[in-house]
């Protein structure tokens, strides 16, 4: 007889939210000779970045349950684009949403799969394992109260981020107190508890000792079918390419154009000869600040573009520009970008503190070039990139990275996943 897995997730393919992918993957690659999967995800999530339309989300032997949340999608409108005022009544009722908010945006979401799960008992009564991942945690809320009417139910606990520990731990008030109290019963109450790196992990051994035997790491990974039948056409110039947000300036897009900007200025480089591409948000005091450098004209502003054309810009590039924010809850965790780029096959620029976990995966794979962004220091930095210049002109980066093989695939993460379950 197969076990009944169901899996929690706020967001979910068509979402391009990078939260998608892991749970996603789960329905995917879970052994179905084994296991009977059905997903529980949002109807109208919220999607800050945009859809990846034409996907189809659907899976051979998946079933997928979507419920509707009370604000959901609606809530994007209340976000502030770049360019309005700073004190406009829509930042600060955005700004006053956020702190209202508790544990996070799909709470709105949580009375409505209560409501579900009311009528449909039989759903908790026959599920054997329930996955929740986050953030967002109100997932792991509702797998916490199926896991409190079937105590039989294994629960494993997925964080894909911190939570209270080395992040809201760090804030005073009356806020980061429930997110203390909910972490901790999350924690005790979860059968497993899965982490996206070992040193993630190792913080939450740390912080809870009385649980640090049912706490494990599986790092994210990549799908070979979303990049196999990629083409790559090279452009003739030195090419950069980076996806996702800069956190408000927490990822710093600045050292890589200050090491542009001096070699330049020493002639190992021309400007016509470099392009970079930002697939993504960007915010206007950012962009403000990367004006005053000299390979501000080298980059082109992309935008959101849809999933495939992120994934065809990445084939086309000479690098793949990774940047990992100078605190915990970024070099203690592992972007998801991170096993795109891997996929792809491309050499990765990798601007991480050196302590930092992608750091230590590009090293000890020989994924690319790695700075460290702890300590940055113009002069020393450039020798490296000086090296990655001189690899750009005269090394075949194809027939170096193109047969290299990769444990990072879904497929094998998702079989560490399937080991947890006891």
């Amino acid at each position: 007889m197969k076990t009944n897995i169901l899996i929690i997730s706020y967001a979910y393919p068509p979402n391009n939210a990078a939260g998608a992918q892991r749970p996603y993957a789960m329905a995917k690659y879970l052994d179905k000779t084994k296991y009977n999967v059905t997903v529980l995800t949002c109807e109208n999530p919220s999607t800050p970045l945009g859809i990846n339309r034409g996907f189809d989300p659907s899976l051979e032997g998946v079933k997928l349950i979507k419920i509707k949340s009370f604000l959901g999608s609606s809530s994007d409108g209340l976000r502030v684009k770049s360019g309005e005022k700073k004190n406009s009544i829509k930042r600060i009722l955005f700004s006053l949403a956020q702190w209202l908010v508790f544990p996070d945006k799909a709470m709105f979401w949580y009375p409505n799969i209560k409501s579900f799960l009311k009528k449909n008992k039989q759903l908790m009564e026959k599920t054997d394992i329930v996955i929740s991942t986050a953030p967002g945690v109100t997932n792991h809320k509702i797998a916490r109260y199926i896991k409190r009417k079937n105590n039989h139910i294994q629960w494993l606990a997925d964080f894909r981020d911190f939570y209270y520990t080395n992040h809201w731990e760090e804030k005073l008030g009356l806020k980061p107190l429930l997110h203390k109290i909910l972490e901790r019963s999350i924690v005790k109450e979860a059968s497993t508890l899965s982490f996206v790196t070992q040193t993630m992990k190792n913080a939450y051994q740390q912080a809870y000792p009385k649980f640090r035997n049912k706490m494990h790491s599986v790092y994210n990974g990549f799908d070979l079918d979303t990049v196999s039948d990629l083409s790559s056409i090279k452009s003739g110039k030195i090419t950069f390419f980076y996806a996702g947000t800069f956190y408000n300036g927490i990822r710093s897009p600045l050292p890589l154009l200050q090491l542009l900007d001096r070699a330049f200025e020493l002639n190992d480089l021309k400007p016509d000869e470099v392009v970079i591409q930002i697939a993504g948000n960007i915010d206007d005091p950012m962009k403000q600040q990367m004006t005053k450098f000299l390979s501000f004209q080298c980059i082109e502003f992309l935008g959101l573009i849809p999933k495939n054309q992120v994934l065809k810009y990445m084939k086309e590039s000479t690098f793949l520009w990774l940047i990992v924010g100078n605190i915990k809850a970024h070099y203690q965790t592992v972007p998801i970008k991170l096993f795109e780029y891997i996929a792809t096959k491309k050499p990765i620029v990798n601007f991480a503190p050196s302590i930092s976990e992608s750091t230590q995966i590009i090293q000890s794979n020989q994924l690319g070039y790695n700075f460290n962004t702890l300590d940055f220091e113009l002069s020393s930095a450039y020798l490296e990139f000086k090296k990655l210049i001189a690899d750009a002109k005269n090394k075949d980066f194809d027939a170096i990275y193109q047969n290299r093989k990769s444990i990072f695939t879904w497929e094998n993460q998702i079989k560490k996943i399937e080991l947890l379950f006891t």
